[in-house]
């Protein structure tokens, strides 16, 4: 495993997303394709700091305005965390205010970061970080202020101890800090994941539908190494591992994590799905 390649939502309006993110967030829309989802009309989006995947991508299922809803919860992707540099969440606080979006400073594994929610309902965190800037950005944003890509993924979970030893014992990940009840596996590269326990919370919904998160993307060195891996993850007991998907330029493999997050294992090169 090298890092997190993306992180999958659905929502209502494909302009709605691109406005936001493209405008308040200063990220690009790499990618629109019209879709099939749920036997209608839909869109993929792809956003992203760049087109290198190893900054992380985001991807939005569009469903249209009258598209079906579900409920977010536990046991699966909850946010996207994105990297800014040190210093710069007064500047995106303010920005976001300006664009009727509202967050929350926190301090999370010692490290501050703004929370907030997306027009789409999905929360979002803007992560501090001190690892220099190599992403090219769009120009709404100052380069010093611009958003990196992909800091982390949260995964919000009844019970952590399977997935715990599902990302250390199969997926290669350091668990690296605990911080109450969050903790944070890191990978050989790029963004990590954040393990959130939420006992109390009930499961969210696990199809394509308006206001919640659907799955993440993991990515691998290339196909030899997710088949190795899927041979790994079968031998351990996980058959509920898909054949290669292939579509776009891209191929997927989906498998279930413990408690039921939804995983794509792509290739490293993918720049979609």
């Amino acid at each position: 495993m090298r890092s997190v390649h993306h992180f999958a939502y659905s929502t209502s309006e494909a302009e709605r997303e691109i406005r936001f993110h493209e405008d308040v967030l200063g990220l690009r829309c790499l990618s629109r394709e019209p879709a099939t989802l749920r036997g209608l009309s839909a869109e993929r989006l792809v956003f992203g700091g760049s087109t290198d995947p190893g900054h992380g991508f985001l991807v939005a299922y569009c469903l249209g305005a009258d598209g079906p809803t579900g409920r977010r919860g536990s046991n699966g992707p909850d946010s996207p965390n994105l990297s800014v540099p040190a210093g710069s969440l007064g500047h995106w606080q303010a920005r976001l205010h300006d664009a009727h979006v509202e967050g929350q400073v926190e301090e999370v594994f010692g490290t501050k970061r703004l929370a907030f929610t997306a027009p789409s309902g999905i929360p979002y965190a803007l992560v501090e970080s001190d690892e220099p800037d190599s992403v090219p950005v769009s120009g709404s944003v100052a380069a010093a202020l611009a958003v990196r890509g992909l800091h982390s993924v949260t995964v919000s979970l009844m019970d952590v101890r399977e997935t715990h030893s599902f990302l250390l014992d199969l997926f290669g990940g350091e668990h690296t800090v605990q911080d109450l009840a969050s903790g944070y596996y890191r990978f050989a590269e790029g963004a990590g994941i954040e393990l959130l326990h939420q006992p109390y919370r009930a499961p969210g919904t696990w199809t394509y539908a308006v206001g919640t998160p659907h799955h993440i993307g993991l990515a691998v060195d290339d196909e030899a190494s997710r088949e190795r891996l899927c041979e790994r993850l079968r031998d351990s007991g996980y058959h509920d591992v898909s054949s290669v998907v292939e579509g776009a330029g891209s191929s997927t493999v989906w498998v279930r994590a413990p408690g039921g997050a939804l995983v794509a294992l792509v290739c490293a090169g993918d720049t979609e799905r």
